[in-house]
């Protein structure tokens, strides 16, 4: 992979989405959740959590997979292994099922994560004429895949890693955000072990005065 220079310029994109897709969505959830003090959130913080698990932990056996479903995967999927096997140089290589239903989920989970947080967009206040230019530049970026397929997929990854590096000081500021966050919390409950251990003790100070008191 390292004498190949096509290989490592497709992981040096993927990775930064890969984890622009799953980690910093679970940081602003998090950071969300903590700022509304919603329960609402903080169970979807949870379901997204307990998704990863359960794709990485129990993927599906054979006995429950839908074959209707598993013919159109091959259909449609079937030679991207073969693809990135040639591309990486390595003989054989098989996307296992935890790995490809993981990326569909954080990739599909961080398209609508955005559409669930309306009031953050605020979709309804986009004025017409920025909407306007926004459905030309979509129908125009659909359009290159049919004039050249392998353009109008370069065009859009590279438009999807500049989108990306544009958002690291958002991402940047989200992290140091949720740190002094969890600080915070952490010195507010030391505080309040504190204060709650602190009364225990001033039983054990009034029975050494009562004692000292009887000696005099």
């Amino acid at each position: 992979m390292y004498s190949s220079g096509s290989s490592l310029a497709v992981i040096g994109i993927l990775i930064p989405t890969l984890v622009h897709v799953s980690l910093f969505t679970l940081i602003f959830m998090v950071l969300g959740a903590h700022r509304s003090g919603s329960r609402v959130q903080a169970a979807l913080v949870a379901v997204y959590l307990v998704a990863i698990a359960t794709i990485l932990l129990l993927p599906p056996t054979a006995e429950v997979r839908i074959a209707s479903f598993a013919r159109v995967g091959q259909d449609y999927f079937g030679n991207v292994g073969p693809a990135l096997s040639r591309l990486f140089g390595v003989p054989g290589l098989v996307l296992d099922t935890r790995l490809t239903s993981l990326l569909a989920f954080v990739y599909t989970y961080h398209y609508l994560n955005w559409f669930i947080k309306a009031d953050v967009i605020r979709w309804t206040a986009v004025p017409k004429a920025r909407l306007a230019a926004m459905a030309a530049a979509s129908a125009a970026s659909t359009a290159l895949y049919f004039y050249d397929y392998a353009f109008g997929f370069t065009f859009l990854l590279a438009l999807s890693l500049i989108h990306i590096l544009l958002e690291f000081p958002l991402d940047a500021l989200a992290l140091r955000q949720l740190g002094a966050a969890v600080q915070g919390a952490a010195r507010g409950w030391h505080a309040a072990r504190t204060a709650t251990a602190a009364p225990r003790s001033r039983p054990a100070s009034s029975t050494v005065s009562k004692r000292a008191r009887r000696s005099r």
